[in-house]
């Protein structure tokens, strides 16, 4: 899952390969497209552009390892909780999610989710109504989540401190096309 923090095919563009993966939006908002040689001139240009690359690709199979690894030892509302805390990380705090999509996300069956929703729900730290979540209580889903997404920011925090790719790519004025 990539949102505000994360880059796809970047590294493609750098070393002119092609990308043998598959994207598929998930959740709507804005992203920016950025055409692979303007990626590519910039990051020869810019040892910081191309450090984000690089740690960007060095932190994603290591987000990857950690949430495969780890779900399947922890109780489905866990990994709900750890689900709807990565989201709210990505995209915010309104999720455009059906129960049935929340389900093949975590490989569990729909209605595993929905006694978990409901519960949260009832607990005050979701709303969800036809597809349309919203995360009311950020701090105790994140203590009801397992201890793994902590790790995967605490990885984060250690490969990009406190870098912003928006705030770089805004300074170089780089052309972006929103995407919706």
């Amino acid at each position: 899952m990539i949102g505000r923090e994360g880059v796809f095919g970047a590294m493609q563009a750098i070393d002119h390969r092609v990308s043998l993966n598959i994207v598929k939006v998930q959740v709507q908002m804005r992203a920016s497209v950025v055409d692979a040689n303007v990626v590519k001139n910039v990051a020869d240009e810019s040892p910081d552009f191309r450090a984000l690359i690089v740690g960007y690709e060095q932190f994603f199979p290591g987000l990857v390892q950690q949430h495969t690894a780890r779900n399947a030892p922890h109780s489905i509302e866990r990994r709900t909780c750890k689900w709807l805390v990565r989201m709210y990380d990505l995209a915010g705090p309104d999720l455009p999610v059906t129960q049935e999509f929340l389900a093949q996300m975590m490989g569990v069956r729909r209605t595993s989710v929905t006694t978990v929703a409901s519960q949260l729900q009832a607990e005050g730290l979701i709303s969800y109504v036809r597809g349309k979540l919203h995360i009311q209580d950020i701090e105790r889903l994140q203590s009801r989540a397992c201890e793994c997404h902590h790790a995967v920011r605490q990885q984060y925090v250690e490969i990009f401190g406190r870098v912003s790719t928006t705030t770089f790519v805004a300074e170089r004025g780089l052309a972006a096309d929103g995407v919706e």
